[in-house]
């Protein structure tokens, strides 16, 4: 076949035919237009039980959700992928209607529009790919994605077009072969690591092989659509034609993928705990946009792409992860089903004639090609790869070789060409084999491919568990096995249980560690020494590779505990949306550097280099010039006191903006030539009483304001413009009397542009405005930046009580909690240095914090009293409803609050529970004290000379241990003994306070020594009431 057999293709828009018998209804005639199938018989037997002539195809596509369902129900725990039952389900469906003219819709679904099956399925594969995919792991790899993606692919497509024009026995042109090597090269985003993300794989290699995928896809409908118009049309500029596609397809693609993500964000954030809008938006969206970008030309695959991987889950409202990727993963494995079933129907109806022995063959012919030549193309690339990103190996490579499912776009092409109109029966053969052997290749490969890869990186040795995880495995084994004995001696008391079969209850909820363990790694894991004085169990010695790798994994779910932190601030609202996605992204970005912890220093990169905003503030504002600030005082000669009280009078600062205004008019009406020509004296006029309005306003400020005149930027501003004016003037009239030459002519019109300086005046009115915006963005990048060092303390907090349990082994247990110990107390060292700068701003955002804090409370309360049965489902909601919205008033409270005072910070004191004779007492008695930076305001050991109340500043509490409060005196010496033994790590303790704390209180009432020193860490104001006050 000649190089123009598809010269002729076209794309038809066939969708579902309607079936049905004509109506009449209450008389009137059935729709004349109305055109029955061809060997449609209408009913005219008379009255029936069953309804007949009913829509057949939405029972198909429902019957085999269900089908669907039961299978993954049944087969669960088996590997018999579902997509091949299904695919085998609608090629028996597909073959009977083929020899039976009764059941006429199957051709009709057999005949589906390649642009219907494309704008129906894509959107959601491609944005569930993306939206779950990891962004900062993503970023890091981008590179190796696009080597992949882009020069990978187009090796995939070259020697698969080649391999199949030498080897096919079919006389495919070389334009056929290489459509057939595209189809061939694309893989299913979601496919291709269905069956192993969760074994264990890293997700490193989760995340390369689906960004493959992803921009795979991208790649693949921008070449098949290119080289398709290319042998099929006639084009006198082809260079130029690629060019403006590919602009479109790719980089106009990602700029509104991008601008679209950012719309989206900025809906969802007004949008107020309303899960049904959000998840509804997100569907919605994903869909308009790649209907959109398909459009205008762009690449719906690349904008729906960055949709999903700059929206994560905390750009939903809290509590909404969960679900929504359920609902996106709902909707992937119906799209699915969907997929093959009808590409069942389609094979079968359009290919089955063309089936013989020669077909089978050259099934498994392509399906050894395609991987043969993926596996050659990524050797080829690796040593590219082995230097990008996270580097690469053999191993990885064998399993994205494998791991490549052919799906939903390798058979919607294949479907497009099987689709299109032929001109001959060589075409059509072409055209239908193309659609056969793209078909089956995609269920081969889900056949073994998805069925063997596991195993494939079992053998790898990919997701062996390390011997710190069967540790920690074994660990929350013996801990779950601890509290179900607890559960089993309380219930034993009760006395409805007390005669239960308690035998035959151990041994059923009996649970083993899913790792299976050999002797002598129980040996490892459990063996133990016992002290000699004290009979302790004392940990077993370890190797250091051992410690080492007990720490690395103790590194990596402590990293998991922090993500897991911040999201529950986030859902808790505590953290705002930016907050949130930073730590979290930081903390992942933490997990592929081997024995790195997340510290504050770093942290702070992310609120960094924004230091330009005050720089322009500040300059802005040298610039404002706001009468009702100024302080020069009237005159007292009465000529001068009247210019006062005009010049700082609100209307001369308006009469004088508006002739600017005015004066605007005729400054644009010069530039242009025809009107100047036309109307120069009157022209020439404006600007001689303008440029004495000026001069008058000026003297009138002179007058008024005297040496201080000049020292306003405004006022020499103004001083320049009039010294324009007057130049300008002076040169149009010392010329008019002379001969005009060049150099004349451009410097009158250089000075006639000069009188645009006179707009600029208006500058009075916006300048103040955009204060207000660089003070509104300033204060939201202080919020942010407390919120990020806020958000990581609680973090810090938070994972500490869990060292114990992650830890494995008590140098690990040492060495981790001296790290947390450490990074926290840097952490609070940042926030009071916040504190101590921006204090309305830190202000602003605990009082945000308190009010959601207590609102959590009261749903929680609410929660408990609705489970309880004591409100009903109606009275619940109500209550509900209220405190929602107080949520939402959260956001309109003011950015910055002023600090409390003194007084007011006694007002919060719990133990003085807000008594105005107690506080009034303290008030007279205390005295307020200032300390400079570096100052002692207390020694460890010695007797508090008053109880300190912080006022402003910050303190740094240091001592040689973690202060007791007179605990310790009454634990008896076994005890702390044991406690010896168990923690040794704890000996220094370090902690900030800043303002609203109260110092030694404990230690003034009990007459204890200071167990810890107080210095302060910046300038520091504390009201101090002495204890000898108190008795």
């Amino acid at each position: 076949m000649s190089s123009s057999s598809f010269s002729n293709l076209s794309f038809p828009s066939l969708g579902f035919t309607p079936r049905g018998d004509p109506i009449s209804v209450r008389g009137y005639p059935p729709d004349e237009g109305y055109q029955p199938d061809e060997g449609y018989q209408p009913d005219t037997s008379g009255f029936h039980i069953i309804r007949r002539n009913r829509p057949i195809t939405v029972l198909l596509v429902f019957l085999s959700c269900a089908v669907a369902a039961l299978l993954r129900t049944v087969l669960r725990e088996t590997k018999v992928p579902i997509l091949v039952i299904i695919f085998f389900m609608g090629l028996t469906i597909g073959i009977v209607g083929h020899f039976s003219y009764q059941i006429p819709f199957v051709k009709n679904i057999a005949e589906i529009d390649p642009v219907l099956f494309l704008h129906l399925f894509t959107p959601i594969i491609i944005f569930t790919a993306a939206f779950e995919m990891d962004f900062y792991i993503f970023r890091k790899s981008f590179w190796q994605v696009l080597v992949l993606a882009v020069p990978g692919f187009l090796m995939n497509c070259a020697f698969l077009g080649w391999l199949t024009y030498k080897i096919n026995k079919y006389n495919w042109s070389w334009d056929d072969s290489m459509l057939f090597g595209i189809i061939l090269s694309t893989t299913d985003p979601v496919l291709s690591v269905a069956s192993v993300r969760n074994i264990g794989l890293s997700k490193i290699v989760i995340n390369l092989i689906k960004g493959e995928s992803l921009f795979n896809d991208a790649t693949t409908m921008i070449i098949f659509e290119l080289y398709k118009e290319l042998i099929s049309d006639s084009h006198h500029e082809i260079l130029k034609e690629i060019f403006i596609k590919l602009i479109l397809k790719f980089f106009a693609s990602a700029i509104f993928g991008f601008l679209s993500s950012k719309l989206v964000i900025y809906w969802l954030a007004h949008i107020f705990n309303d899960g049904i809008i959000e998840v509804v938006l997100s569907f919605s969206m994903a869909y308009v946009i790649f209907f959109l970008a398909e459009w205008f030309g762009m690449s719906g695959v690349i904008a729906l792409c960055m949709l999903g991987l700059l929206l994560d889950s905390v750009s939903f409202s809290p509590g909404m992860a969960m679900f929504l990727y359920k609902f996106w993963s709902m909707l992937t494995f119906l799209a699915h089903i969907m997929i093959y079933l009808i590409m069942g129907i389609v094979i079968a109806q359009k290919t089955f004639p063309y089936i013989n022995p020669r077909a089978f063959f050259y099934i498994i012919t392509v399906y050894l090609s395609l991987n043969l030549v993926r596996a050659l193309v990524i050797l080829t690339l690796s040593p590219f790869l082995s230097r990008l990103g996270y580097g690469f190996n053999w191993r990885w490579g064998a399993v994205v070789i494998w791991s490549g499912m052919r799906g939903t776009f390798t058979l919607n092409m294949a479907l497009e060409i099987g689709q299109a109109r032929s001109a001959t029966s060589t075409e059509l053969q072409i055209k239908t084999m193309i659609l056969l052997h793209s078909g089956t290749a995609s269920l081969l490969t889900l056949i073994i491919n998805a069925t063997t890869v596991r195993k494939l990186v079992m053998t790898l040795g990919l997701c062996n568990i390390t011997l710190p995880k069967r540790m920690a495995m074994y660990n929350a084994v013996q801990r779950i096995r601890q509290m179900e004995a607890n559960a089993f001696s309380m219930l034993k008391l009760d006395r409805f249980l007390a005669d239960a079969n308690w035998t035959m209850a151990e041994e059923a909820i009996t649970i083993d560690s899913p790792y299976k363990l050999q002797s002598e790694e129980m040996q490892q894991l459990t063996k133990s020494l016992k002290c000699p004085e004290c009979a302790a169990d004392i940990t077993f010695e370890r190797s250091p590779q051992q410690i080492a790798d007990i720490m690395e994994e103790a590194r990596l779910r402590l990293l998991t505990a922090q993500i897991a932190s911040y999201q529950k601030q986030y859902n808790n609202g505590m953290l705002n949306q930016d907050a949130a996605q930073t730590l979290i992204g930081a903390a992942e970005s933490y997990v592929d550097i081997e024995g790195k912890f997340m510290n504050i220093h770093e942290v702070k990169t992310y609120w960094e280099s924004k230091g330009p905003l005050v720089t322009m503030k500040k300059w802005l504002s040298d610039w404002v010039y706001n009468v009702k600030e100024e302080t020069t005082k009237p005159p007292k000669n009465k000529f001068l006191r009247l210019c006062h009280q005009i010049v700082f009078m609100e209307e001369f600062e308006y009469i004088s903006t508006m002739i600017t205004y005015l004066n605007s008019v005729p400054i644009v009406l010069t530039l242009i030539r025809s009107v100047n020509a036309a109307y120069l004296p009157q022209l020439k006029a404006c600007n001689y009483y303008f440029l004495c309005l000026y001069i008058i306003e000026a003297i009138l400020k002179a007058f008024a304001m005297g040496r201080t005149y000049i020292y306003y930027h405004w006022n020499q501003f103004d001083l320049i413009i009039i010294v324009l004016g007057i130049i300008d003037v002076m040169i149009i009239n010392l010329f008019k009397n002379m001969t005009p030459s060049y150099p004349m002519i451009n410097t009158i019109r250089m000075f006639r542009f000069g009188r645009l300086v006179r707009v600029f005046r208006l500058l009075k009115l916006v300048i103040p405005k955009l204060i207000f915006v660089l003070d509104k963005q300033i204060n939201k990048q202080l919020t942010f930046r407390y919120d990020i060092a806020k958000g990581y303390v609680q973090g810090e907090e938070d994972i500490k009580c869990l060292i114990e349990q992650i830890a494995g082994h008590e140098k690990v247990y040492t060495e981790i909690t001296k790290i947390l110990e450490r990074n926290k107390q840097e952490a609070m060292k940042e926030l009071g240095l916040m504190q101590r700068d921006y204090p309305e701003i830190v202000t602003a955002v605990k009082t945000k914090q308190a009010v959601q804090t207590v609102l959590n409370t009261a749903s929680e309360t609410l929660r408990f009293m609705r489970s309880g049965g004591i409100v009903d489902k109606n009275e619940g909601d109500d209550l509900q409803k209220m405190i929602l919205v107080k949520k939402k008033q959260l956001a309109k409270l003011p950015p910055t609050i002023a600090p409390p005072t003194a007084q007011e910070l006694l007002h919060n004191v719990m133990w003085l529970q807000d008594n105005r004779n107690q506080i009034e007492f303290i008030q007279r008695k205390a005295k307020i004290l200032y300390y400079d930076y570096g100052d002692i305001i207390c020694d460890e050991g010695e007797l508090p000379q008053g109880i300190h109340l912080i006022v402003s500043g910050m303190v740094k509490l240091s001592g040689s241990s973690a202060p007791r409060y007179g605990v310790d005196k009454e634990v008896t010496k076994e005890d702390v003994n044991k406690e010896v033994h168990e923690h040794p790590a704890v000996t220094s303790y370090t902690d900030y306070l800043v303002t609203g704390a109260i110092i030694g209180e404990l230690n003034c009432l009990t007459k204890q020594e200071m167990e810890y020193g107080i210095s302060c860490e910046t300038a520091v104001q504390v009201e101090e009431f002495c204890f000898s006050h108190i008795y």
